[in-house]
């Protein structure tokens, strides 16, 4: 295999690692004292300044359409989504949040396959039953792996519905005509004033120094905006076929950081629930792609 062959493939690993890295700092964060508004701001200010330098080139969205998107990526693709994941993670192991996360593709093709978008296989019907079974498996032994209350396993699994919610709505509807760096900047200029007034009114506003928990804050926040940039690119160099496989690498990174860096260990149960997960996602995969389509906003956050 060439270089130029080759780094499609490294890229995949480094975007999977990279994400995955994303739950465990996050839960470093928040058990720091950090809130979900809290972070959010500082996710805005990330994607506001970073995803607008890379965007600068395309403009400044424009007109009715275009704003509309840039608002639901803001509301779908963060402020829900975050919110939810951010309050779970309080509750749940980091691990457990990542194989949560997994349901994406799975929420998406029910809802895809519901308006005519995707079709229903058997295979792909047998993948969504066996995403439901490993949630379930969580849900009912929740108090045998470690997990929190049966509220958080819920809350927690609005985050990967709405960005599913997202994809199908970006699938059927497009994207206006902007670019994904565009949508990205964009729906930080939506979210941020909100998060901020949200913020300062919870008491959930907090600054940044050089202690544990604002390093993984920062290290968040920045490591997102970067590395869903460099996700576009592969995108637009490979397709979404071979993108999509960063779910698999984002999952199982996901819980091999939290074992790593916050101790995490899983019984059985959580185990076979990741097989359950990874054996689902490989079944709902999406259909194949005869030529690379234009970058959509399919990454698990905005």
């Amino acid at each position: 295999m060439t270089r130029r062959g080759a780094l499609p493939w490294v890229a995949l690993l480094v975007f999977g690692a990279g994400w995955g890295l994303m739950q465990p700092l996050t839960k470093i964060a928040v058990e720091g004292g950090f809130e979900p508004f809290g972070i959010m701001v500082w996710q805005g200010v990330s994607s506001l300044f970073i995803g607008g330098a890379l965007a600068a080139r395309y403009g400044v969205p424009k007109g009715r359409a275009q704003w509309l998107f840039c608002a639901q990526v803001a509301v779908l693709g963060t402020l829900i989504p975050h919110f939810a994941s951010f309050t779970a993670i309080g509750h749940l192991p980091s691990g457990l949040i990542a194989i949560i996360m997994a349901l994406i593709p799975i929420f998406a093709l029910v809802i895809a396959g519901s308006v005519g978008l995707e079709q229903f296989t058997p295979l792909r019907v047998i993948g969504v039953l066996l995403g439901v079974a490993a949630i379930m498996i969580i849900a009912a032994t929740r108090g045998q792996v470690g997990a929190g209350p049966l509220w958080a396993v819920g809350v927690a699994a609005i985050a990967p519905l709405c960005y599913a919610c997202n994809s199908t709505l970006t699938a059927a509807r497009g994207m206006a005509g902007l670019h994904p760096l565009q949508a990205l900047a964009g729906s930080a200029v939506m979210f941020l004033p909100i998060a901020s007034i949200a913020a300062v009114f919870t008491g959930q506003l907090r600054g940044v120094g050089a202690d544990l928990p604002s390093i993984a804050v920062i290290a968040s926040v920045i490591g997102h905006t970067v590395i869903y940039a460099g996700f576009l690119w592969l995108l637009t160099r490979s397709g979404a076929v071979f993108a999509s496989q960063t779910a698999y690498l984002v999952t199982g990174f996901g819980v091999i950081w939290s074992m790593g860096l916050l101790g995490e260990r899983y019984s059985p149960w959580v185990w076979i629930a990741l097989v359950l997960i990874l054996v689902a996602l490989s079944l709902v995969r999406p259909t194949a792609l005869a030529t690379p389509r234009a970058p959509r906003d399919t990454a698990p956050t905005s």
